[in-house]
């Protein structure tokens, strides 16, 4: 079969993403034989992607059209609108309005609440969770003349993980724009953090694609694209098994080290795990904090202190390795006096950059779900597709922004709110992240 598949996404806080999933899944139809063509509206333009998605349905005429849905808004509470998901909607009324090939829905943000968005979208069939096996089983039916009724919802847990197939024409953009690439080794979470879907989306069990294909496309990246910044999309990339090992030897082996980043955890990481880290190219760590005091680290199901994070923060600073935190006010166990205790850790923490959020994105799938239904925070007709944010009782969400507001205005490392400073980080990223930071240290070295 002819099969379409796209991406849906407009999201560009704080960057722009290369569409990882929808790569996965045109990998996977090539790899059964299917002829595939990948499209991403993002590079184009809301504007302008119209006009190109006709001629792509002109020349290449699909039998099936499938859309890839990452986000459904953001997690910033202050950046908070419905018009992620409106864009989202209106990219499938587009191939719906262009060709009259059935359109399959997948991705993270269609998983999060999958009903609803197939209600609001008017799309023909779903793939909730993990696409590579559902996809084949789906297309297959269609090939057959054996479709399932309109409207169903398909759910099936991958065989096998796929890598991605990158076009070439999209990830141009990407690595213009960011000079980020991503990849992802494995899937699964151990952890039991509150706010996150990671669990619902992927298991709890650790399951991890063949090193040896892993190394193969670090390869094809860093051949590829080398002045990009690889980044490892695993929900958490140092997880306690410590697979993550295999990979940074085997990239040392092979010869494969280039500038990489990652989500990391303070959780059980020690010198010797750093020092493995730094030298298979580890430039930059996303640190997976969240919370700013022992006792919200614990309201958001960390299993860390505060402390904790602070030495793994300087011992890769040590190393010259940068570090990208997140921290998120307003979670459980939040009080007034843990804000001003928040407050003092996170300025106290420089120079890490810290990314500040006021309250909690709330999603089908995390635990704090629960939490926010018994506190009566949950309309009975809400669904994913309106923004909605937690604050602990008590917290007042104008009255912690504008505390939040105060405390961060003159500091250089605390971001808030985070689309403060958007585009800095943007300009930042254009030029090259790993540029600078190789720039960075040989004038280090050169003084030393």
């Amino acid at each position: 079969m002819k099969i379409l598949v796209s991406a849906a996404n407009f999201c560009r806080e704080p960057l722009p993403v290369y569409p990882l999933g929808m790569g996965v899944i045109a990998a996977v139809l090539s790899a059964a034989g299917h002829d595939v063509r990948q499209f991403d509206p993002l590079p184009c333009g809301e504007n302008d992607y119209p006009a190109r998605a006709a001629e792509l349905c002109r020349d290449f005429t699909p039998d099936l059209v499938c859309v890839s849905i990452r986000n459904l808004d953001v997690a910033d509470s202050q950046s908070a609108n419905q018009a992620l998901f409106q864009a989202v909607c209106a990219v499938i009324a587009t191939w719906r309005r262009l060709c009259a090939a059935p359109i399959i829905l997948g991705g993270s943000g269609f998983t999060m609440n999958p009903e609803a968005v197939m209600k609001h979208s008017g799309a023909d069939y779903g793939i909730a969770g993990e696409g590579e096996s559902a996809i084949l089983e789906l297309v297959a039916a269609i090939a057959a003349s054996r479709p399932p009724v309109r409207g169903t919802i398909i759910r099936k847990p991958a065989a096998a993980l796929s890598g991605a197939r990158y076009s070439r024409q999209i990830a141009a953009y990407y690595d213009d724009q960011t000079h980020i690439m991503p990849l992802q080794t494995k899937r699964g979470c151990p952890f039991h953090c509150v706010y996150c879907t990671y669990p619902s989306l992927e298991g709890r069990t650790l399951r991890l694609r063949p090193l040896d294909e892993v190394l193969d496309d670090i390869s094809y990246l860093k051949m590829t694209y080398p002045d990009a910044m690889l980044y490892f999309t695993d929900s958490v990339f140092n997880d306690p098994s410590r697979h993550y090992q295999d990979i940074l030897r085997g990239m040392l082996e092979r010869d494969l080290t280039m500038p990489w980043t990652g989500f990391i955890t303070p959780f059980g990481v020690n010198g010797d795990d750093l020092d493995l880290m730094a030298a298979s190219g580890l430039i930059c760590a996303d640190l997976g904090m969240d919370g700013t005091t022992d006792a919200t680290l614990a309201g958001l199901g960390k299993h860390f202190t505060f402390q904790e994070a602070r030495t793994c923060c300087e011992q890769l600073l040590t190393r010259k390795v940068s570090v990208h935190a997140n921290a998120m006010f307003g979670g459980p166990g939040e009080t007034w006096d843990t804000v001003r205790e928040g407050i003092a850790n996170l300025l106290a923490l420089a120079p890490v950059y810290t990314i500040i959020f006021s309250g909690i994105r709330l999603l089908s799938g995390a635990p704090i779900i629960a939490t926010a239904r018994r506190e009566g925070l949950i309309a009975d007709d809400w669904d994913d597709t309106q923004p909605l944010y937690y604050y602990a009782p008590g917290i007042d969400a104008d009255t912690l922004h504008q505390q939040l507001l105060a405390a961060f205005k003159d500091s250089p490392y605390c971001v808030y709110p985070p689309s403060s400073r958007s585009n800095d980080y943007r300009t930042l990223h254009k030029y090259g992240f790993a540029k600078l930071k190789k720039l960075e240290l040989s004038q280090q070295r050169r003084r030393s």
